[in-house]
């Protein structure tokens, strides 16, 4: 018997469509290319790390609602971080307690220029040719945009500082500042969607590759091959909700037959986001000995926080962060566009290397102290991963409204989810959960009515 519905993907996206659906009464044929479950969340659970690894999504960002949601109907404990950031510069560390409020200011004078400009928005590199900033304005600005939203300057739109980091009540983008982790590690959010699909409803079909979609109104036909690439049986339903990343459709790793070029265009609008993420794991935590931030402050104070974020803004890998609140001997460093670009072309002994060369200039430690404190690495090239081929999604030059094309449904038979159709929460696991329970009900919806 052939399900209602056929969902493709089981990241947080798809499972939260599927889970939503099951659990309406509905059928649900949920098919995954990977061997697991969680798309772009990837946790590894190793004693000797002492916590989960996330090589993947980590953080909770701001108030993170639909993510919050699930962890606390999963009963999961939540480690908010201390809202600490040390800046290196010329040697020294300093604070900037002004960061959100800098953002701010320079959205509204892009705001400002938007309204006179007759094209009605260019990119960030356009923006920075024109403003009047500051040198370390200015390198704060490139920063965030490289490294935050992991773009490139003449490529994305600059309507992203203005729309999806706008002020809240709190004066800060998107909830603030704060971040905040799942104690048992982020996979513990689909396994417990998946553990919520109805088993007599749904059916989760893992290594299941879907090369092609073929759909007219009212029907869909996938055509699916195995991991090692044999042919499968098509899986047909009345309606698909896709949700694999804008990555996949922008390669044309999936195909729709027909085309739908309103879709394509939307694609086309959106540009694939890399990072470069490397979890790094010393014999000792030698950033918690006494003295070891007074001695680098560049205004000494009596009691200096301990160190969560440091960010070194001329450093190939220019943020690090630390297990806060946990105290464990690891450091993980973060680079995003054209940076994280430059390091995932090397080899991952280069990659290391450099990684290593970065963090000394950041903390100014001896390399080979870092050398020999250094018991163990792991990361994870998103970019040559092939159910993913990126981090996440930021708008191109006038691709300010394709989120929202992405999200309308496709003659009331097809439905896209994912961190890509979400314009305020683009590129976060909370946009990805809203956006597959907003498939699921668009989904009901269309199924209720064609009952009628």
């Amino acid at each position: 018997m052939n399900p209602d519905v056929l969902v493709i993907g089981a990241g947080v996206a798809g499972l939260a469509a599927a889970r939503d659906l099951s659990q309406a009464g509905r059928t649900v044929a949920l098919l995954e290319a990977r061997g697991r479950i969680g798309g772009r969340v990837y946790t590894l659970h190793d004693p000797a790390w002492g916590l989960p690894l996330e090589l993947g999504a980590e953080f909770l960002h701001g108030a993170a609602d639909d993510t919050m949601r699930a962890a606390r109907a999963a009963r999961l404990v939540v480690d908010r971080l201390p809202d600490q950031h040390y800046y290196a510069r010329n040697g020294k560390l300093s604070t900037n307690r002004d960061f959100w409020a800098t953002v701010s200011r320079i959205g509204k004078d892009i705001a400002r220029k938007l309204a006179r400009s007759k094209a009605g928005d260019f990119s960030m590199a356009e923006y920075l040719e024109r403003a009047d900033l500051a040198s370390d304005v200015r390198q704060l600005l490139i920063g965030f945009v490289e490294g935050y939203h992991a773009a490139h300057l003449d490529r994305i739109s600059a309507r992203v500082l203005v729309e999806s980091d706008g002020e809240t009540e709190d004066g800060e983008p998107g909830g603030g500042n704060r971040q905040a982790r799942i104690a048992a590690g982020y996979d513990a959010v689909p396994r417990w969607m998946v553990d919520g699909l109805d088993p007599e409803r749904a059916r989760l079909r893992l290594n299941t590759v879907v090369k092609e979609l073929v759909w007219k109104r009212g029907e869909v036909r996938a055509r699916c091959v195995s991991a090692t690439g044999a042919a499968l049986d098509e899986v047909r339903a009345r309606m698909a909700v896709i949700a694999v990343p804008h990555a996949v459709l922008k390669a044309g790793a999936l195909r729709l037959t027909p085309a739908v070029p309103a879709l394509e265009r939307a694609v086309a609008r959106l540009e694939v986001g890399q990072v470069f993420k490397i979890v790094l794991r010393f014999r000792e935590s030698f950033w918690e000995e006494d003295g070891f931030i007074q001695d680098r402050l560049s205004e000494p104070r009596a009691e200096p926080a301990e160190l969560n974020f440091v960010h070194g803004e001329q450093s190939a890998v220019p943020t690090w962060w630390t297990a806060l609140p946990s105290h464990l001997p690891r450091l993980t460093g973060w680079a995003g566009g054209p940076r994280a670009e430059m390091l995932l072309d090397q080899d991952e002994a280069s990659q290391v290397g450099q990684s290593l060369d970065a963090l000394s200039q950041v903390l100014q430690v001896p390399r080979r102290l870092l050398d020999q404190q250094l018991e163990a690495w792991s990361l994870h090239d998103w970019r040559r991963d092939p159910w993913s081929l990126g981090a996440y999604t930021y708008p191109a030059v006038f691709g300010q409204h394709a989120h929202r094309v992405l999200a309308r449904p496709i003659a009331d038979t097809l439905f896209l989810a994912g961190e890509a159709t979400v314009a305020d929460e683009v590129g976060t696991v909370s946009g990805a959960i809203r956006s597959g329970r907003r498939a699921a009900k668009a989904v009901l919806a269309r199924l209720s009515t064609s009952r009628r």
